[in-house]
């Protein structure tokens, strides 16, 4: 999902690392090797490495045989004491939306996720694992999913949660009503089109979704209208959270005073100000540990920085101007940084359906005028590495080679100078800092006019999903581990999260083929020929993989950060 960039202004540094989830509503599948928090020490460079590698995410069991995955057993709480209160700096804006079936970016997501769940969610190795539910048994043909609900899960006013009320929440996920009667515009049109009938439903072409159906009270049978390799790893992202009906039937603006399925409560919500959530001690996994999380919003979560330094914040995101001085050996803060490679990055799309970008020659050429590598080696000092392709090293445990066309400055201008009208190149951004440096190089090396046009964020979300914008940047945090993520999200002709209005059927083709390979190596194959095919259609420059540089006062205990950034708050612990 879409997020403001990490880097490149001061105005992105105004979002914390906690942002950067799955993802993170559009997030990941997998697990990965280790996701246990390096604590860096100072060193002379900042490391840059890739994201461990991260494996399927369930192995299946032999032929003929379910896959039965269970619950894992709760941990034992920790021994607390003092004060469980976690402080944190959101966004000026605050959440957009925290109605879980119309979630889009990862900043309103972190807080769907704490506020609802799901019958699954990702382990702290990406895997999916039981969460509202107590078990989940995979038929042997990969097409029926058997959830079996804790028999305690509860919504935040007590009532028990039954399979009727996740069958309403899918089905309400999948609603075209929800999108004006456009159904693709839906985020479950991402996630929850595997399921048998959903597709036609979000189409406006049948009325119910006989995928789903309840069995008894704690049981709920998902039918697949096709085999997908990825199908459990996305039912852990927000249009498949259980809602209470009686609270949406409330009206519009249910959201902002939630009846939530998940570990939090949302206790209160003081719009440009402050969010609080106070722990569900019902909730079914395990009630948190954090008795309350404050999350501060508008001119309160400014310079958060100098908040945390002032003792007002728990955790921060570091902003690229203070890694130096809070890496320095002699940095009182350097035993406190934690740094994570993520499974997000930061690109420049070219828009083909609008002028002068609809040539294809225009479009390379603007590729092969800008030396990209530098936006990270330079720009950003290093402290990120730069992008090769579209789909991150470490997912499926691999690397993902690319190549795009080489640096060559005089080509481009050649091309540009007898294609390009008169007028202008339209650069837009909401806070990212590269649009600028293209503005300049376009300038400098090619001779061609370009400006820079700044938009506030909700304004930028909304360009985005019409389709709006001619050459943008975006920051992209998957939501699950897997190329299907970007790829698919990013590209497919019939995803919603294509802001590019991109089509090119044969890469439709090799990614619904992919969806389907229960072989893992060849479903890499048909992912790398697809990134291959997009990077050829010169549509995308991609610029680097983000990098979480996140500052956790000593007192913060139980805290996983993963290559999708953090996650759930419900094992963290304040010691003393």
């Amino acid at each position: 999902m879409p997020r403001r960039a990490q880097f490149a202004s001061s105005l992105a540094y105004l979002v914390l690392a906690f942002a950067l989830l799955l993802g993170g509503c559009r997030v990941s599948l997998g697990g990965r090797s280790s996701a246990t928090p390096a604590v860096v020490e100072p060193t002379a460079t900042p490391a840059v490495a890739s994201p461990a590698p991260v494996t399927p995410a369930h192995t299946p069991s032999p032929a003929g045989i379910e896959t039965v995955i269970e619950a894992p057993t709760p941990a034992p709480a920790p021994a607390a004491t003092g004060e469980q209160r976690l402080t944190l700096a959101g966004s000026p804006d605050g959440p957009l939306t925290l109605d879980p079936a119309l979630v889009r970016d990862a900043d309103s997501a972190f807080v769907v996720r704490q506020v609802f769940r799901g019958l699954v969610r990702l382990d702290a190795n990406l895997r999916p694992v039981p969460d509202l539910a107590e078990r989940v048994r995979i038929s042997p043909d990969g097409l029926t999913y058997s959830f079996e609900l804790r028999d305690r899960a509860s919504f935040h006013d007590g009532r028990l949660l039954t399979a009727d009320d996740v069958k309403y929440s899918l089905e309400r996920a999948t609603d075209p009503a929800l999108a004006g009667g456009d159904g693709r515009k839906l985020p479950g049109w991402t996630y929850l089109r595997d399921i048998l009938g959903a597709e036609e439903r979000m189409a406006g072409q049948r009325s119910d979704l006989p995928g789903v159906e309840v069995v008894d009270p704690l049981t709920v049978r998902i039918r697949l209208s096709r085999r997908a390799q990825d199908f459990l790893i996305k039912m852990t992202a927000p249009p498949a959270f259980v809602v209470d009906r009686w609270d949406v039937a409330r009206g519009d603006d249910w959201w902002r005073h939630p009846n939530g399925s998940g570990p939090f409560v949302l206790d209160r919500w003081e719009e440009g100000r402050l969010l609080v959530l106070r722990a569900f001690q019902g909730y079914a996994p395990g009630a948190p540990v954090l008795q309350e999380i404050d999350i501060r919003l508008g001119a309160d979560a400014l310079e958060p920085m100098n908040q945390y330094e002032r003792g007002q914040l728990d955790l921060v995101s570091v902003p690229q101007w203070a890694l130096d001085r809070v890496r320095a050996p002699n940095s009182p803060l350097s035993r406190e940084l934690r740094v994570q490679p993520l499974f997000a990055g930061s690109f420049v799309f070219l828009n083909p359906n609008i002028p002068p970008l609809d040539d294809p020659e225009v479009r390379r050429a603007l590729i092969q005028g800008f030396e990209r590598e530098k936006i990270a080696r330079v720009s950003l000092n290093g402290v990120v590495p730069p992008a090769s392709g579209i789909v991150p090293d470490g997912m499926l445990g691999r690397t993902w080679p690319a190549s795009l066309p080489a640096y060559d400055p005089g080509a481009a201008r050649a091309v540009l100078q007898s294609r390009l009208p008169a007028r202008p190149l339209q650069l837009y951004t909401a806070g990212s800092g590269v649009p600028v440096t293209l503005k300049q190089v376009y300038e400098r090396d090619l001779g061609i006019q370009a400006e820079v046009l700044l938009i506030d964020w909700p304004d930028y979300i909304q360009d985005l999903t019409g389709g709006r914008l001619p050459i943008f940047v975006l920051s992209w945090v998957a939501d699950y581990p897997d190329p299907a993520s970007f790829l698919t999200a990013l590209f497919h002709s019939s995803s919603p999260d294509n802001y590019l209005g991109y089509r090119n059927p044969e890469v439709d083709r090799l990614l619904d083929m992919a969806a389907e390979e229960p072989d893992e190596e060849a479903r890499a194959r048909l992912f790398a020929e697809a990134q291959q095919r997009i990077l050829d259609d010169f549509v995308v420059i991609p610029l680097y993989w983000d990098v979480s540089y996140l500052l956790v006062k000593p007192r913060v205990q139980g805290l996983e950060l993963t290559p999708l950034g953090i996650l759930g708050l419900e094992r963290v612990w304040i010691a003393g």
